[in-house]
Order: C-alpha cells, then sequence, then structure tokens
C-alpha cells in the first residue's frame, strides 16, 4: 500500500489576479512529483490549518515532508529581528513547529528541505544565522540570489562517513543552493553529517527522531540525479515501515 506523505503548504496572503485577487495557499510542484515518484501519495497540509486540527490530521499521513519557504520568525529562538531578515510569517511557524513537535512524540519519518531543516533545528532548540553575511566565514555563494537555474548543481558538500547521506551521495557531491539563512546553533537533537566548503552544515540527521534534512533543493533535482531521488524513496520506505507499525 502507498504511504501517504504530508506535505505543508506554503500561504500567500497578497491579492493574486489569477485567482480572483484572492490570498492563496500553495506547494511547488515539484515536491508532489517527487513524492509520487518515489512511491507516496502526497497531500497537501493547508498552512492555515488551526492548532487543534493537527493531531487528526498527524493521524491519517505517514511521513512529513516540510518544504523551503519564508524565513522563520527569530521569535522563535530568541532573537530580535535583524534588518536582514527577509519575509517571515509566525502563524505558520507556529503551525509548523507543532506539527513538528506532534511528528517527533510520534516518531513520524520526516524529511525537511531548506526551511524544514533550519525549522527543525529552531524547534529542537537550536538557532539560525538570520542572514549568511552574519556568517565570519562565508566563502561561498549559496543565497538565492545566484545567476544560475534550480537545476544546476553550483556547489559542493563534504559528508561524514556512516549516515544516509553518504549512502545516497558518497563522501562528497555537488548540490544547489537557494537560502540566504543556515543553521547557526545546532541543536544537541540534529547530528550534522554534511558541510559546506566553508563550514555551513548541509545536511543532519535526528539523534532520538526519525529526520533527515538537506539545506539545498532536491525536489528539483530529482529527475536527473538518482541521488536526490533516493531522499523522497528513503522517505516513503520509512513511512510504509510506519504505517505497517500503527
Amino acid at each position: 500500500m502507498q504511504p501517504i506523505i504530508g506535505i505543508i503548504g506554503n500561504f500567500n496572503g497578497a491579492l493574486i489576479p489569477e485567482h480572483a485577487n484572492l490570498p492563496i495557499s500553495y506547494i511547488g510542484q515539484g515536491y508532489l512529483d517527487a513524492v509520487k515518484k518515489a512511491g507516496g501519495i502526497p497531500v497537501i497540509i493547508p498552512p492555515k490549518s488551526s492548532l487543534e486540527s493537527i493531531s487528526a490530521l498527524i493521524d491519517r499521513i505517514d511521513g512529513l515532508l516540510l518544504p523551503g519557504g519564508k524565513d522563520i520568525d527569530p521569535y522563535f529562538y530568541d532573537e530580535e529581528p535583524s534588518l536582514k531578515l527577509g519575509a517571515i510569517d509566525s502563524t505558520l511557524d507556529a503551525f509548523e513547529i507543532e506539527f513538528l513537535r506532534q511528528a517527533y512524540e510520534r516518531d513520524l519519518p520526516t524529511l525537511g528541505i531548506c526551511r524544514g531543516l533550519q525549522l527543525a533545528n529552531v524547534f529542537l532548540g537550536g538557532s539560525l544565522y538570520q542572514d549568511l553575511s552574519d556568517y565570519d566565514k562565508l566563502a561561498v555563494k549559496h543565497n538565492q540570489y545566484q545567476t544560475a537555474p534550480w537545476q544546476a548543481l553550483t556547489h559542493s558538500i563534504e559528508v561524514k562517513e556512516d549516515n544516509l547521506i553518504q549512502d545516497f551521495f558518497g563522501t562528497s557531491a555537488r548540490v544547489n543552493s537557494f537560502h540566504h539563512q543556515a543553521l547557526k546553533d545546532i541543536s544537541s537533537e540534529l547530528i550534522p553529517v554534511a558541510y559546506s566548503s566553508d563550514g555551513i552544515v548541509e545536511a543532519a540527521v535526528g539523534k532520538n527522531f526519525n529526520f533527515l534534512g538537506v539545506q539545498w533543493h532536491p525536489e528539483t533535482l530529482y529527475q536527473d540525479h538518482e541521488n536526490s531521488l533516493k531522499l523522497f524513496i528513503h522517505l516513503v520506505g520509512e513511512a510504509k515501515k510506519f504505517a505497517k507499525q500503527r
């Protein structure tokens, strides 16, 4: 039986002419297609759902995908907003953090992509660089303004031994990169397993939680790069196991 993978949507409150000047909830098609290709059934979780609805929602999914999106409100890691902070949605942050808390309690298989990795670190007690310019060893162009398409592999990562990322990517690989924030203080509940050449955490796994997170965007790479597809295959495989144990 195909497992159901919940993907928390993003929210755009602007007036959208193509949608009768109404706000929209949405998710990038790449996330849906990658989960389907990996053998799962993707379901978009409305980002403006109530906190009270989370338990009912999470009981109906077998795995969770936390996608990329806006910056996380630094309130959630006890910092004041920097002048370099981008757009935030505190309501969405609170919803995702509570969703992740309940996923953590159930050991629900979870894949975090870009913001998803950052959110897990914040939820587990870590913090973020509100902008990579605050990182004093910055030497690689990580951010979303790089002059390359989404599908381009633009910088290298070095992978530690004996972990899932090494299983999928080997000890080194090239990835795409569209972020201006990154993990700063790493939660003791996360184990970093891959780094960029300037020391930014590029992937981490959960110490006491079935979590895998990457800083790049495999949903734009999976069609041409088998190692990126393996991330989604892993999520779907773990979700199948979880479904059988319910």
